[in-house]
């Protein structure tokens, strides 16, 4: 395959994949809602999912079509505090409104620790990825 061939190729590759993680995201929707199915029915198709958007991220900075390195600090920590905000979001919902009994606040508290700490991880494992990435991309280079 020629430059072309493989840009075309990728495209493809990337609106099939794009796709399919959102068809998945429409079916545990529709099963949650629709069928009133337990979040335990299809927690192993959420955990999948999760492991596949760290694994693509993950994969988009250290392969170089993601870069860190034009994010100032300060947009990093921005970043980070949206990611926060929207997984203490999402656990308030999945406990106090999807869930009886919801927590108390001393158990969203504790879950908003976890929240912090993981994201927190995550953020610096892909930070770190990116510069090994980084410098995988100068070493062909030169």
């Amino acid at each position: 395959m020629d430059e072309r061939n493989k840009k075309v190729a990728f495209k493809v590759i990337a609106i099939m994949y794009f796709l399919t993680i959102i068809a998945i995201q429409g079916i545990v929707i529709y099963r949650q809602f629709a069928l009133g199915q337990n979040v335990s029915d299809f927690e192993d198709i959420a955990i999948i999912m999760t492991i596949n958007s760290i694994f693509l991220i993950s994969a988009l900075l250290y392969f170089g079509a993601l870069s860190i390195r034009k994010l100032k600090v300060k947009n990093i920590l921005l970043i980070y505090l949206a990611f926060i905000t929207l997984g203490s979001v999402f656990t308030y919902a999945k406990y106090n409104i999807f869930q009886n009994p919801g927590l108390s606040f001393e158990q969203l508290f504790d879950k908003l620790k976890i929240i912090t700490a993981i994201i927190g991880l995550l953020m610096g494992f892909w930070i770190l990825l990116s510069i090994l990435g980084k410098k995988r991309i100068d070493k062909e280079i030169e």
